[in-house]
C-alpha cells in the first residue's frame, strides 16, 4: 500500500492543493534518478512525456535545465513518488524534477522509500519547500546523516523506518532533538509529551557530549 498523498496547503504564493496528483514513478526499476526521464509516470501528469530509450538522459537535462522552471500561478504538481526502484541515491534529482515537475523549487512532498539508498544526498536540501520525505525501508546506516537536512526549514513530517540507523539507541528522540519542526516521524504525531520528553533526553545527551570532549 502506498503511503498516504500530500494533503492540500500552500507554499509561498502559489496554491499546490490545486496541482494535481504525485506524479507516480513507483515500481518502475529505476537505477538512477535520471532513468525516469525514459518512463512515463503510473499517474500523475509530468511536465514533460517520456524521452526515446535510446536517446542522451545529461543532454536532455542539460538543455531543460536551461529553460527553467515554468511561468504560471497553477502547477502540474508538487510530489513525486519514486518508491519501489532500485535506486542507491538521489544524486541528479534537482535536474531531473526539470522533467517532471513545472518549478521544482515548489516541491512539497516526495517518496523515495523501498529503494536502496544508503546516504541522504545533500540535493535534497535544495528543495526549500519540501515538507514530506518519505526514506523508509532503505539502507540508512548512520544517524548522523539526518542533520543534512536542518537545511530544510520546512521539513515536517519525515519516515526512517526499516533503516539500520532506526535501530540504533534513542533514535527517535535523537532525531526530533536535531529536527525540531518535525510534526510527525515514521507515521506517528510528535507531541507535546513526546517534545519534553525529548528536551529533558537531549539535555542530558548534551551534558554527557560535554564531558567526553
Amino acid at each position: 500500500m502506498a503511503p498516504p498523498s500530500p494533503s492540500p496547503t500552500k507554499t509561498g504564493n502559489l496554491a499546490v492543493g490545486l496541482a494535481g496528483q504525485p506524479v507516480d514513478y513507483s515500481f518502475r526499476e529505476l537505477k538512477k534518478v535520471s532513468d525516469l526521464v525514459f518512463e512515463s509516470p503510473v499517474s500523475g501528469t509530468a511536465r514533460r512525456p517520456a524521452v526515446n530509450g535510446d536517446g542522451n538522459a545529461e543532454g536532455y537535462l542539460d538543455s531543460i535545465v536551461a529553460e527553467g522552471a515554468r511561468q504560471g500561478t497553477k502547477l502540474n504538481a508538487t510530489s513525486v513518488r519514486l518508491c519501489n526502484n532500485q535506486l542507491i541515491s538521489l544524486a541528479g534529482l534537482d535536474r531531473t524534477m526539470y522533467h517532471v515537475l513545472d518549478d521544482p523549487q515548489e516541491l512539497v512532498w516526495l517518496d523515495a522509500s523501498c529503494n536502496q539508498i544508503q546516504t541522504i544526498d545533500e540535493i535534497v536540501t535544495s528543495f526549500p519547500n519540501l515538507q514530506v520525505l518519505y526514506l523508509h525501508g532503505n539502507q540508512l546506516w548512520h544517524l548522523s546523516e539526518v542533520l543534512k537536512l536542518q537545511k530544510l526549514p520546512h521539513l515536517k513530517k519525515l519516515t526512517l523506518h526499516g533503516n539500520q540507523i532506526a535501530e540504533q539507541r534513542n533514535y527517535k528522540l535523537w532525531v526530533v532533538a536535531h529536527l525540531p519542526h518535525l510534526r510527525s516521524l515514521d507515521f506517528s504525531t510528535i507531541t507535546n509529551l513526546d517534545r519534553d520528553k525529548v528536551d529533558n533526553w537531549f539535555r542530558g545527551y548534551q551534558k554527557v557530549q560535554a564531558a567526553k570532549a
